[in-house]
């Protein structure tokens, strides 16, 4: 009994193979394009801060003082600082915060043409006791040092354990 040969049917073809090429050629192409991307916006960036530097290399720095407090020839009108170490007496805030406050004092008078304001003959009064936050107000009269006072409200407001001194301006 001889019996014939059935003819396989060859498997059906795979496009497997392919797919994964297309798929992998895809993959690279958007990596390429992420990086052209990316690399586009970062020399944007580059030449960004290159102009940034170059426009703070070429900023003018001024170097005229407009005056000189230890030249004996000066005005008599320019502003001189009290260096004496020394602070008013009075008021509620402790020593640390009247040396802050003194100083600060001291630029918006001189800024206010209170030329020279000294220790000597400063005085503080409570104008407003502490509220609920415990924000209080002093009035600052200080002298300017050529026979003349100038009053200065100072609001003092406690935050996170440091108080903030406010100056207020008196053209």
């Amino acid at each position: 009994m001889e019996t014939n040969p059935v003819p396989q049917a060859e498997p059906p073809k795979s496009n497997r193979n392919v797919i994964i090429g297309v798929v992998i050629a895809l993959v690279l192409c958007c990596c390429c394009v992420v990086t052209g991307v990316g690399g586009y916006y970062g020399y944007q960036a580059y030449v960004t801060a290159q102009q940034a530097v170059e426009d703070f290399e070429n900023f003018p720095i001024p170097t005229d003082v407009p005056f000189v407090p230890s030249d004996p020839n000066a005005t008599p009108g320019s502003p001189e600082f009290d260096t004496s170490g020394e602070v008013p007496e009075g008021g509620l805030a402790d020593e640390e915060t009247r040396v802050f406050a003194w100083a600060s004092v001291q630029l918006i008078g001189i800024m206010s043409g209170c030329n020279a304001p000294t220790v000597e003959g400063t005085t503080i009064t409570v104008t407003q006791e502490p509220d609920a936050s415990g924000v209080w107000r002093e009035d600052w009269n200080v002298n300017c040092g050529d026979g003349t006072t100038k009053t200065f409200p100072v609001k003092f407001t406690p935050e996170n354990g440091i108080v903030n001194v406010e100056v207020e301006f008196q053209p």
